[in-house]
């Protein structure tokens, strides 16, 4: 389990620089967003074309449906023994541990589309053209309403040296909503009153792809205005 990374806001203080990531927060709103560079995306350059040359985009698209299915039937029918049955304990680790081998499949061909869709070059239309050429850069907006992260990626056909900017908008439903502030109060060190700093409103927590839980806590004090946010990573073992 790793720590959290505490970004703190200090009275009149409202951006942030830290680990080559921006940090901004509207005190007014509570909105929370944050800009940095990404990595380059290990794109599947080998896998995707034999599996698309094999089976067709078309079929691709059809498995991945049905795998996702498959695991959303595999999970309502895990809850359905839980509230029916006293020894769901039995069919517990079978049906969990065949929800999560639909999970990676469907995210595996998801992937491989993923890669087909944006390797594509709009100008001379050859398939898994497209290279990056430098990082990408992300930004995330997180709200009371909303969590909404924007990937710019810049590629280059290999074929052609025509370039190319993909824009992903990967847009949730946010649970950070008001929370109770009564509960688990810490020392506010901006004015440092004991059980003057709350978290205000209820973490954002998002499963990133391919194997990792991020975590966004929001304080503020009570009385002197100071605010910070807390980012922990939880890495999945996937092997």
């Amino acid at each position: 389990m790793s720590k959290p990374k505490y970004v703190e806001f200090p009275v009149g203080i409202n951006k942030r620089y830290l680990d080559d990531a921006c940090y901004e927060l509207d005190r007014e709103t509570g909105t929370l967003t944050i800009s940095f560079e990404g990595d380059f995306y290990n794109f599947p350059k080998e896998r995707a074309p034999n599996l698309i040359n094999l089976l067709g985009l078309e079929t691709i698209t059809t498995l991945k449906v049905l795998t996702k299915s498959v695991y959303m039937l595999l999970f309502f029918l895990l809850i359905l023994k839980m509230i029916l049955e006293k020894d769901y304990l039995l069919l517990w680790m079978p049906l969990f541990f065949a929800g999560m081998i639909f999970v990676f499949v469907a995210l595996y061909l998801d992937e491989i589309e993923n890669y087909y869709n944006i390797s594509r070059c709009k100008k001379c239309d050859r398939e898994f053209a497209y290279e990056e050429i430098k990082k990408p850069f992300i930004k995330i907006v997180s709200t009371y309403d909303k969590y909404e992260e924007t990937t710019t990626r810049y590629m280059k056909c290999k074929y052609c040296n025509s370039e190319d900017i993909k824009i992903k908008i990967d847009q949730r439903n946010s649970k950070s909503k008001p929370k109770n502030i009564n509960k688990n109060r810490k020392t506010c060190r901006g004015c440092g009153k004991k059980f003057a700093l709350v978290e205000y409103r209820s973490p954002d927590i998002h499963f990133e792809y391919p194997n990792i839980f991020i975590t966004i806590r929001h304080y503020k004090c009570a009385h002197c205005g100071y605010m910070a946010i807390s980012i922990k990573y939880d890495y999945v073992a996937t092997s």
